[in-house]
Parts: C-alpha cells; structure tokens; sequence
C-alpha cells in the first residue's frame, strides 16, 4: 500500500497562469474552491515518452515498490497517434484523438476552453474535488479549462524541467493543499529520448531520476496523511525509438500503467487476467470511479475495475481500427516531442 511505501521514503530530501523555478510565466490560484471537497485523492503521474523496457533496466526503486504493493502491467497501450498532446488530451477526457480533436502537438497559444470534452479536472470539480496540475511542458495546459484546476504550475514555452523539479513544486502543493486530484507531468525521459535516442544510458540515467520524483510525491502523500485515502497512478503517455515516435514509428505504442491505493490489489499483474486491455484512455474512468463521480457513458476508456480487490471479472478489451493505422488521423507533426 502506499502508506507502506510512504514510510520507506521520509527521510529523503526532496518531487494559465503557471511557476516553476526553470523558468516560471504562469501561476494561478482560483478564487473559489469547494468549501466540502470529498475526502478522496487521485494523483496521476505521466512520465513522458517512458518506454517500459527502460522503465525496467533501471534500478527505480521508489517505482518498483509500487508496482510491489499495486496492481501494474508494462503493456498499456498508448493512442493511436503516441505523441504527446493528443495521448494526454486522451488520458484526462477518456476520448481518442478524432473525438477530442486535439491533433497538434506543440506550443501553439490555444484557448484551454475550445476543448468540447470534459475534462478528468472539470467533472471532478462539479463534484466538489479541488484540483491541480503541476506539468512539464507548456502546452499541456490546453487541459486546464477556466474555472477547472485550482493550482496550475508550468514552465515557459520551450523550457523543459526535470524530474525532480516538477515534483518538488507538486509536493508542495499537496502538502499545502491537499487537491482532490492532482496531475503530475515528467517531461525529462521523453526529452533525452529525442537528444540521445530511446533505450540509451542517458535515457536510462533519466528513469531513475524520474523514479526520484515519485519518491519525492509518495512522501509528501506520507506527510500529508493522504495515503489511505489515495489512487496513485504511474504511467506514460508514449515509447519511441531511435529519436523518435508517433503512429509509424516502432515501439512507440507501449507504456507502463502502475496503480497502487486502498482497496487495489497487492502485486498483482494485470496481464492475468485475459480479456483486459489497458489503454490510456483509461485513466479517465478509472480516476472518477474511485472519486465516486458518474463515467460518462459515451467515452472510449474505461474503468480497470481489476486492480481492486473485490472486482470480478475483467473489463472487455476496447476495440480498436488498428494498433499501427496505415493512414492516422490529420496530425501536426510541427514539434514531435
């Protein structure tokens, strides 16, 4: 459980308008907050570009104890397109990229309230959740609707802090805060993908830094008194290889997908169970089943009702056109990262 996990890690030193130390332009607290927020916590860590092969070469110790004492597979599925807007977009609305139409991939200035999709952020709030997101890279703020995240925290356009930097501002928040649902972007593996080349050293020096960032949240949930009562979830949004990734380009396609909270099933591998398909997607459902808020019905993701204990059977496999598509949706390939 994460309480197990908390206590192993409290003695480390520690993980639109947006602040972070690398270069802080934005940073917004909304007005209003819900005066009763629902004692639940869901916490959502993306490691970008995070291939689970490299996930695994590496020592991560913080990560492996969570897959130790949660429910995991290292064969999620990423979106089709497995770049990195559209796939987060995908994450926290439940929808593919040709619903939500999220198709670009760069830092484009884009009203966050052109997205016609709810949000994970904006149906928790209407349920009286707080929330916040605490991201790596500036054009995923498209997903912080006005009005639906509480606590934003971003770098400047371009500017792409580490790990530990993210998750340092993000424990700060969650200590002081104690957001209903809290996003926690990792922008460092996907960066020395693209610089140095999936699968490389450098690539797996990265993984450990991050695995140092989810340490640094686990504790802070420890500090907070959060972790009885919260679904953390570690995953990512795309692989790659060579310098690369997207729909054609190989092993892009797999990410890791780790869940760990109360009532999640103990080292338990989702694979075993036959007719499941992890997908990114569903993150969505999953996080607002455990918040105890309404699934939308017409979303492509679902809820993995098979990381908890008392579930019974498996949730069927969402059928997909195609895993590689000979022909993707129009895509922006502007800035591929």
């Amino acid at each position: 459980m994460i309480a197990q996990t908390a206590g192993r890690f409290s003695s480390m030193i520690f993980i639109l308008v947006f602040f972070l130390a690398a270069g802080p332009v934005f940073s917004q607290q909304a007005a209003l907050r819900s005066a009763a927020s629902p004692d639940k916590h869901v916490i959502v860590v993306s490691m970008d570009g995070m291939r689970p092969d490299v996930l695994l070469r590496a020592k991560v110790p913080n990560i492996r104890d969570l897959a130790l004492h949660g429910a995991f597979t290292f064969w999620a599925e990423s979106t089709d397109l497995a770049i990195t807007l559209p796939t987060h977009v995908s994450m926290f609305t439940g929808v593919t990229p040709t619903r939500h139409k999220v198709l670009w991939n760069d830092d484009r200035d884009v009203d966050p309230s052109m997205l016609a999709v709810p949000t994970l952020f904006e149906l928790a709030k209407k349920a009286g959740y707080s929330s916040a997101m605490v991201i790596g890279k500036h054009k995923l703020g498209i997903m912080a609707k006005p009005g639906t995240v509480d606590w934003l925290n971003a770098p400047a356009k371009k500017s792409k802090p580490d790990a530990v930097t993210v998750a340092t501002a993000a424990a700060q928040i969650l200590r002081q805060h104690r957001p209903g649902v809290l996003f926690v972007h990792f922008p460092d593996p996907d960066a020395v993908g693209h610089s140095t080349g999936w699968g490389t050293a450098e690539q797996v020096a990265v993984a450990d830094r991050a695995d140092q960032g989810v340490g640094i949240l686990v504790a802070a949930l420890g500090e907070a008194r959060l972790s009885e009562k919260t679904l953390l979830i570690v995953t990512a949004d795309h692989g790659g290889s060579g310098k690369s990734h997207g729909a054609k380009v190989p092993f892009s396609h797999y990410v890791p997908w780790i869940a760990v909270g109360p009532g999640v099933r103990e080292n338990y591998d989702l694979t075993l169970e036959p007719k499941l398909a992890v997908h990114v997607e569903d993150v969505f459902a999953t996080a607002l089943n455990f918040l105890g808020v309404t699934i939308p019905a017409d979303v492509d993701g679902k809820l993995i009702g098979a990381i908890f204990d008392k579930s019974e059977k498996a949730e069927p496999a969402r059928k997909k056109e195609s895993f590689m598509p000979l022909q993707s949706p129009a895509v922006d390939l502007a800035c591929v990262q």
